[in-house]
């Protein structure tokens, strides 16, 4: 941690950030979905060429 940083802490008696189960600042806790079913390997390729996503756009 750099020291002006670690300064500002030390003055605001602030706690630093930690990223999880309680975390306060606005995450949404729902899962991000998928509009579309998520493209498999084996799949025709969504390009319209007739090969599998693997061959095509997959690389």
């Amino acid at each position: 941690m750099n020291n002006d940083l670690k300064s500002k802490l030390e003055k605001q008696e602030v706690e630093p950030h930690v990223h999880g189960p309680h975390c306060n600042h606005g995450h949404s806790l729902e899962p991000i979905k998928r509009e579309t079913p998520k493209l498999g390997r084996n799949d025709p390729c969504h390009c319209g060429s007739e090969k599998k996503f693997k061959k095509c756009c997959g690389k």
